[in-house]
């Protein structure tokens, strides 16, 4: 199966010519020329995040730093600013590797294996019971990260819902609450379409992450969210 790549350059030719390089060499690579875009395409799990720091929209590494609380995907950092102090901040926001443009593409190559082989290899050896399982949402893009890292992108309802209990230390809301905070933004909100939600809301994220959301119906009270969840 190929590596996938998100690469995250504003220079478009620079950016067709990684691309290709990468194509050829075995690796499934998506573009994109902003923030903004890089933002749309993560709701789709990838491997790696190359990411240039000098972008049109914003700075790349305040979204190195921001992405890292919600991805998995290991992020090289490819710029054309090798000032010291730049590449410690980015190592220590997230980064898992430093390039200085004009980048050798067989060093590139050679980074994002030796960073997709590390990322691979923790996986693999970290003893499942002391792994942390946090589920992580991301209210303003409606993204939440499932334990495995991967991204479903909810509606506004279903957004709202998670993040309501996200924010209760027990993870707990009573039905009655989550109907009324509902029909805040859409008239006629009952009971009966809030089970239809939480159904809906289960059947996606199993479907796309493959992961069984722990959101249970406490009988006559309300919901409750079983496992560690984290609003970013």
């Amino acid at each position: 199966m190929s590596i996938s790549v998100l690469l995250v350059e504003d220079d478009r030719d620079l950016s067709l010519e990684i691309a290709t390089f990468l194509e050829e060499a075995g690796f499934a690579v998506t573009c994109a020329g902003s923030i903004r875009e890089a933002e749309d395409l993560l709701a789709e799990p990838r491997d790696l995040l190359i990411l240039d720091i000098n972008l049109p929209d914003g700075d790349g590494l305040s979204f190195c730093r921001e992405a890292r609380r919600y991805i998995r995907s290991g992020i090289v950092m490819c710029t054309g600013r090798g000032e010291r102090e730049l590449r410690i901040a980015s190592l220590r926001d997230g980064a898992d590797a430093y390039l200085v443009k004009p980048v050798d593409p067989e060093e590139l190559e050679a980074t994002l294996l030796s960073v997709h082989r590390r990322l691979s290899f923790g996986a693999v050896a970290m003893p499942s019971q002391l792994k942390p399982h946090p589920w992580y949402l991301n209210t303003e893009r409606r993204l939440l990260a499932a334990p495995n890292g991967v991204n479903v992108l909810l509606s506004s309802p279903e957004t709202l819902l998670l993040g309501t209990l996200f924010a209760r230390s027990d993870r707990k809301v009573r039905k009655e609450e989550l109907v009324l905070l509902l029909a805040a933004d859409e008239d006629g909100y009952s009971s009966h379409r809030l089970e239809a939600l939480v159904s809906r809301l289960r059947a996606k994220v199993a479907t796309r992450s493959g992961l069984k959301l722990p959101l249970v119906s406490e009988y006559g009270k309300g919901y409750a969210f079983m496992e560690h969840g984290r609003l970013v």
